[in-house]
């Protein structure tokens, strides 16, 4: 079932000395702020949390943080996962920020060397598994060998875990895992966690900053879907989250700030929304759906499928290649019962499948993207720069009301795929596309149903069917 880098606002790393100075000056303002250091390499989880002292982890930061506070990570690689700490609160957020978004890095897998060779396959002891079922292998950031039940006729591209941690594993081509290929095992489930799931206690004004999350077994950054409001008011500042085994985020719930992050090379999605009034700007989303197609497609950025997941807005990102060739990938996917959403002034380049993808949700606007060459190899009919499709998750299942006006598209497959709909679509129900240029697409616009849309003012340029080169919808 479908489902579906670099920021283009320079972060700007400052010296440690200076930043504390600027963090001097502005946390006095709370009221008695503090900043903790926190320092893999040289800290100790008995130390006070001084520069001079600092923590060994972030998870024992998280434990003294009030109100208003922060913890300053210094550079290292933080192999750990964040449940604990307080919330914040209007004004006086919690914040864990790094000193330099390259540099400071949390890490979910382990890099595993001296494989020991027994027949055709190769086995070693690694880390004892958090969760079992999210257990993976990862090799040279690019592939996922593939789970089975036994250790033994391993097929190539695949692996067996005990229950006590001893990897086997099978290398396409039978290689040699030791001298060709960089493998990296699964132990963390995720990074910072929020609310009842797993036990997550730091729910609401929680900031995270300049920092890299990648390589967990399930999402850099795990939430309670369920209670949107309830773990709300989070900010996320120049991060980079990548590799992770699912979702890079799942989910940002009511009022998050997302902005000059990076989400690349996830296994399904870069992001996905479930909240109300979510701020989703400048960032870039790139490569989702990375180690192969997912059950569900993978995109850059998922809206919905419940209703909370609504006036928000999604702008000023750039969307570039999501989807594997072998799944369904979009930029920009808006799901199930979500609605009322501001998609506005994205650039949506490439992708496998289409570029703003409506699967149920209503009453949106997108306006003013620009979508170049979405899905340049595609022959499937269902692939265009925009598709109008029903959802599968449940009603309502029908997208309508849509708006999509304004937008640039070029060297698209086709402008437009529409699907029979679920149901009877009420005239005034329709999805508008008006004023937008579609130019140079391979093919024409697939509607298998025309009470689904309404098409006016629109130009085509160098597009085939049966309007001439240069002519608008009448």
């Amino acid at each position: 079932m479908p489902a579906c880098s670099r920021s283009r606002i320079p972060a700007i790393v400052l010296p440690v000395t200076w930043m504390m100075i600027a963090l001097s000056l502005i946390w006095p303002l709370h009221g008695g702020a503090a900043t903790y250091h926190v320092d893999v390499n040289r800290g100790n989880d008995t130390s006070q949390g001084t520069e001079e002292e600092p923590f060994r982890t972030i998870r024992q930061a998280s434990r003294v943080l009030r109100p208003g506070d922060t913890a300053l990570i210094h550079e290292g690689v933080y192999h750990e996962q964040i449940m604990e700490g307080r919330s914040g609160e209007p004004g006086a957020p919690i914040t864990y920020m790094g000193v330099d978004r390259d540099k400071v890095r949390l890490q979910g897998c382990v890099l595993v060397r001296d494989w020991r060779k027994v027949g055709n396959t190769w086995v070693k002891r690694g880390p004892e598994p958090i969760t079992h079922v999210n257990a993976f292998v990862m090799v040279d950031e690019k592939k996922m060998l593939k789970k089975v039940e036994a250790p033994t006729n391993l097929a190539e591209g695949t692996f067996h875990l005990s229950r006590r941690g001893t990897y086997t594993i099978r290398m396409w081509n039978d290689a040699d895992p030791n001298r060709d290929h960089r493998v990296e095992v699964y132990d963390l489930d995720f990074a910072f966690n929020s609310g009842n799931r797993w036990g997550g206690t730091a729910k609401r004004w929680i900031v995270l900053s300049t920092m890299t999350i990648e390589k967990y077994g399930t999402y850099a950054i795990s939430t309670d879907d369920e209670a949107p409001a309830d773990n709300a008011n989070w900010e996320l500042d120049r991060l980079t989250v990548r590799y992770n085994h699912a979702e890079g985020v799942m989910s940002c719930l009511d009022d998050w700030y997302v902005h000059d992050c990076t989400f690349t090379r996830n296994g399904v999605h870069g992001c996905q929304i479930d909240g109300a009034r979510v701020r989703f700007m400048n960032n870039v989303c790139s490569e989702n759906e990375w180690f192969g197609p997912s059950v569900d497609g993978g995109c850059g950025i998922l809206i919905g499928a419940d209703a909370s997941a609504h006036s928000c807005m999604v702008k000023n990102n750039r969307f570039a290649n999501n989807g594997h060739p072998d799944g369904y990938g979009c930029g920009i996917y808006l799901e199930g019962r979500s609605h009322d959403n501001l998609i506005e002034d994205n650039e949506i380049i490439g992708g496998t499948h289409c570029g703003v993808g409506f699967f149920g949700s209503s009453r949106n606007r997108v306006l003013n993207n620009r979508l170049v060459d979405i899905a340049p190899q595609a022959v499937w009919d269902q692939t265009a720069a925009f598709v109008v499709n029903r959802s599968y998750l449940g009603e309502p299942t029908q997208s309508v009301g849509n708006l999509v006006s304004g937008n640039q598209v070029r060297g698209c497959r086709a402008p437009l795929f529409v699907r029979k709909p679920a149901r009877p679509v009420d005239p005034m129900e329709a999805n508008r596309f008006e004023g937008n240029l579609f130019a140079h697409c391979r093919a024409p616009s697939n509607i298998q149903s025309p009470s689904v849309v309404v098409t006016s003012g629109n130009t085509y340029d160098s597009c085939p069917g049966n309007r001439d080169s240069m002519s608008s919808d009448r």
